[in-house]
């Protein structure tokens, strides 16, 4: 298992996991009890304050290549890395040496991001010296700078910061990180093993906010056999219910777009609704109820 998988920097979650796993039910990245799951590790790099106002997203390359290694072209629309790195108009990552089969796993957190992998590490920071970026010290770590982009690079680790951003919101403190937060947590534990994850921004606490964090991860047991979870954390049990209520409103309306979809209310101290949804066999991407079939997500946003 690659190290990308192994690494995580804040504490806490593993007890926190553990006691969850009596009750709901807890997913792991290795097996083992007090192993974090990939998902936790990834995010474990985005500050508390840095997802503030911002999505997070976050995705297992290494997983998806190897579900691609029989010439599967449904992983090609959220497969990919959608780091602003790669796709922003100022910065060349294939110039400076930089591209996404380095990559095992990236989060990303709007203009900012982490990516663990295997990097050329001298070849890296030679390209970026000549086309230059100025090298710099940020809290003891040489990082280098140029128009607004910060790059940290080690031989198993990148850390960016674009259009402005520093890296503070992928550099967070012990204990300070998403992974440190019980609702992060919660829907780590019903997402499942997912190869993708697609955070919502977490309301601020208001009475109209009935559903305060949600998520949308892809599954795969297979290259052709995938699926969608949506999971979103509300303000108690009824609202969990009405939540409830109106997926499944919305899937027998939208019938037979949606057949094989089930929903399941959460319970225990972290209240909320799952729905997972089968892709279809003729799809020829995966990952429908991100990309096209919205209407869930929409539905659970109007609540």
């Amino acid at each position: 298992m690659r190290r990308a998988r192994e690494r995580f920097r804040t504490g806490g979650i593993a007890l926190a996991c553990l006691l969850s796993a009596l009750t709901t039910g807890c997913s792991s990245g290795s097996g083992d009890d007090d192993s974090p799951s990939p998902l936790m590790a990834a995010v474990g790099h985005i500050s508390v304050a840095g997802a503030t106002g911002a999505q997070v997203s976050y995705l297992d390359a290494d997983r998806v290549r190897s579900l691609e290694k029989g010439g599967s072209q449904r992983f090609r629309t959220v497969g990919q890395a959608g780091s602003p790195l790669l796709s922003g108009y100022r910065f060349n990552a294939h110039a400076y040496g930089l591209d996404q089969a380095m990559i095992d796993t990236d989060v990303t957190n709007g203009y900012a991001g982490h990516w663990d992998g295997s990097f050329d590490t001298d070849g890296i920071t030679a390209k970026l010296k000549a086309g230059g970026f100025a090298r710099s010290t940020w809290h003891g770590e040489t990082i280098w700078k140029k128009e607004g982009i910060t790059l940290r690079i080690a031989r198993d680790e990148l850390s960016f910061g674009f259009a402005g951003k520093d890296l503070s919101s992928v550099r967070p403190a012990k204990g300070k990180s998403l992974a440190d937060d019980p609702d992060y947590q919660a829907l780590d534990r019903c997402l499942g093993d997912a190869y993708r994850v697609d955070f919502g921004g977490k309301n601020a606490e208001h009475a109209k906010n009935t559903v305060r964090l949600s998520a949308t991860g892809q599954r795969a047991k297979s290259a052709k056999e995938t699926s969608g979870v949506i999971c979103a954390l509300t303000d108690g049990k009824r609202a969990a219910e009405r939540a409830a209520d109106r997926l499944r409103s919305v899937i027998e309306q939208r019938a037979p777009r949606f057949d094989g979809a089930k929903v399941t209310v959460l319970t225990g101290d972290s209240p909320g609704v799952q729905v997972t949804v089968p892709d279809r066999p003729g799809d020829k991407r995966a990952g429908r109820i991100l990309t096209s079939d919205i209407d869930l997500q929409l539905a659970l946003s109007k609540l």
